[in-house]
C-alpha cells in the first residue's frame, strides 16, 4: 500500500520509526489505521523474564519465531551520582508496569527488555550478589571498534511501530497516555538518553545487504528471501 506522498507503508513506518519523535508519532497516528492490542492489569499472567520472547513472537510457515518489524534501542546513562534509590528504581519500574498495561506483551503489542551493564553495577560500593558481568571489548581480535558504556539498554519492540514511539515518548515524559493508558511514572530524572538506535526486521532484507564482506555475491539472494 502507497501513501499520498507514493512511498510504501512499509517505508513509511521504517522512516518514522528512525526518526523518532512527537513528530513522528503524530504522522503515524494520522495515517495508522486498526488498534494496538491492550495490555493486562494481572503482572503475574506476564513472563516472569522479560527477555524471554519466543512463546509471545509469531511464527513463519515453517514454525520459526519471528522478530517483530520495528526496534528502537536506547541507550540510557544514570541521571544521578552514586548507586540508584530506591525510589528511582521503584520509578522507573511503575513506568515499565504501564507499559504492560497499555500493551499486549506481544509482537503485535509490545515487547520489550531493560538490561544493565557493568558501568551501572561499578555504581555500587561492594559487588552485588549473583552479578559478575564481563566488561565490553571487541568480539574478534582484528576488531577495534569504539565500546558503549551506557548504564542500561532498553530494547523496545513490536510489529506496529505507533507502539515503539509512543513507548518511547511516554517513557520520556512526552506524553501523558499510551494507547488509552494514562502513565503514572516516567524515565525522567533517573534515566537519560545517551544515544538512540533503530533496526527493522523483514523480508527483502538479506538482498539488500549481499554486499558486506565475507557474503559471496555469486548467487544473488533472492528479493524474496524472509529474515
Amino acid at each position: 500500500m502507497m501513501t499520498e506522498r507514493g512511498i510504501s507503508r512499509r517505508e513509511f513506518a521504517k522512516s518514522a520509526v528512525a526518526i523518532g519523535g512527537t513528530a513522528a508519532l503524530a504522522a503515524c497516528l494520522d495515517r495508522g489505521s486498526g488498534t494496538v492490542p491492550k495490555g493486562t492489569d494481572d503482572p503475574s499472567s506476564l513472563p516472569a523474564r522479560q527477555h524471554a520472547w519466543d512463546a509471545s513472537l509469531a511464527t513463519d510457515d515453517a514454525g520459526n519465531n519471528r522478530l517483530s518489524r520495528h526496534h528502537v534501542l536506547l541507550l540510557l546513562d544514570y541521571a544521578s551520582d552514586g548507586p540508584p534509590t530506591d525510589a528511582d528504581r521503584e520509578q522507573v519500574e511503575a513506568a515499565l508496569r504501564d507499559l504492560e498495561r497499555a500493551y499486549e506483551w506481544s509482537n503485535e503489542g509490545l515487547l520489550f527488555t531493560l538490561a544493565y551493564s557493568p558501568a551501572y553495577f561499578d555504581r555500587f560500593e561492594a559487588d552485588v550478589a549473583g552479578v559478575d558481568l564481563p566488561e565490553p571489548m571487541a568480539l574478534a581480535p582484528f576488531e577495534d571498534p569504539e565500546l558503549d558504556t551506557p548504564d542500561a539498554l532498553l530494547h523496545l519492540a513490536s510489529d506496529d511501530e505507533r507502539a515503539v514511539i509512543a513507548a518511547e515518548e511516554a517513557l520520556k515524559g512526552n506524553r501523558d497516555t499510551v494507547n488509552d493508558h494514562e502513565m503514572s511514572a516516567t524515565f525522567e530524572g533517573v534515566l537519560r538518553e545517551a544515544e538512540r538506535r533503530t533496526g527493522f526486521v523483514g523480508a527483502g532484507l538479506p538482498a539488500e545487504n549481499q554486499d558486506v564482506d565475507g557474503v559471496p555475491d555469486s548467487e544473488p539472494v533472492p528479493e524474496e528471501a524472509p529474515l
